[in-house]
């Protein structure tokens, strides 16, 4: 039997980020793997970049733990390259910046089409801080991609500012699972569920600030799970102010691909963070799908996804006091909650892992 690839059949190298550790960008590498190996026309071939670390240890900044292992991807990468069709890199800033202009340069000799899909959302303030030489070096090597996949608009915008036309706005999804058990809702009370990082600038300190404030001005009593690892870096505040809150309590982790039905199980979802590297996060997305409001802050590109009064309420960043007015205007208001749920349900369409993925197969394999 032949093992030559038929016509019809694209090979498509994906170098990016899996599970384990957990992360956004590793769940979203998955979901695409997952999503592309429903179609029959289209084989993958896989270069994890997970890191071997501790999640819950910083992971920003350089170690010689990163630099070997990207070094040791370059062997697996051009042995994959002469049979592959075309290349999607998922990158963060270090990566994108040492690491693509070779994967770029190597692609360009073999003659391969080339797709960067930067992690998170923060590559234009990274291009900012650079140094001007370096800077104008790097924007050269994302000009020469065939398309800067940008999970916002607010990125896209930047980056064809930056002078690269080849930015392409492709949103963040979620898989949404075919049923979802909704949890009724209960007027005498409001459950709220954290589900991120516990790291400082997720803002879980910021929440249970918030709910201390709401402890005392609410009639309605208040409860908030915490769910996901939690990072070295806030272990002993985060555990011991969450000690001061009856209504509070730290849940675990949550198994992967459980977002959309564990959301489900409450009426509403806060998020109040401050991330730099935040772009369409992946927990908003969720509860799109769970039909769930949202309470998230107004930073960097959330605002694409939450309409401040439709599909939830969105406050400053660290500002305990008006996060608190806008849980006691969830739990005082659950026609609003309602309401806003139903509006998130359908702002979710556009946010499906089928719908986004399709966008990107044909963004790719178009142009060959």
């Amino acid at each position: 039997m032949s093992n030559r690839k038929s016509k019809t059949e694209k090979k498509l190298i994906i170098v990016g980020p899996v599970p384990p550790p957990l992360g956004g960008s590793s769940l979203t590498v998955q979901a695409i793997i997952d999503e592309i190996s429903k179609y029959p026309e289209i084989k993958l071939s896989i270069i994890n970049t997970s890191p071997t670390r501790d999640i819950r240890k910083k992971m920003t900044g350089f170690n010689v733990e990163k630099v070997w292992r990207m070094i040791s991807m370059l062997p697996k990468y051009l042995w994959k390259l002469k049979e592959g069709d075309a290349v999607l890199v998922f990158a963060n800033n270090l990566f994108a910046i040492m690491v693509v202009p070779a994967f770029l340069l190597f692609a360009r000799i073999f003659r391969k089409p080339f797709y960067l899909k930067p992690v998170g959302g923060d590559l234009d303030l990274f291009i900012e801080s650079l140094w001007r030489p370096i800077r104008e070096l790097f924007l050269s090597t994302l000009r020469a991609v065939d398309g800067i996949l940008a999970q916002t608009k607010l990125l896209q915008e930047s980056l064809i500012k930056f002078g690269c036309p080849n930015a392409i706005y492709l949103p963040g999804f979620r898989t949404k699972p075919p049923q979802i058990e909704q949890a009724k809702p209960d007027e005498k009370m409001l459950r709220l569920i954290f589900l991120a990082h516990i790291m400082r600038s997720k803002g879980p300190l910021v929440l249970l600030e918030a709910l201390k404030l709401v402890s005392k001005t609410c009639e309605i009593p208040v409860y908030c799970d915490f769910y996901g690892p939690i990072h070295h870096e806030i272990h002993d505040d985060f555990l011991m102010k969450l000690e001061e809150i009856q209504t509070a309590q730290y849940c675990g982790i949550a198994d992967p691909g459980c977002g959309v039905s564990l959301i489900a199980n409450y009426d509403a979802l806060v998020l109040p963070t401050y991330f730099i590297c935040e772009g369409h996060t992946g927990v908003l997305i969720e509860a799109m799908h769970a039909s769930v409001p949202v309470i998230s802050t107004k930073h960097r590109s959330i605002p694409e996804l939450v309409t401040d009064g439709v599909n939830g309420i969105l406050v400053p960043t660290q500002d305990s006091k008006t996060l608190a007015d806008a849980i006691r205007k969830m739990a005082l208001n659950p026609s609003m909650r309602e309401k806003m749920g139903q509006k998130n349900a359908v702002r979710g369409e556009e946010f499906r892992t089928e719908e986004v993925v399709a966008q990107l197969t044909n963004t790719i394999f178009q142009l060959i």
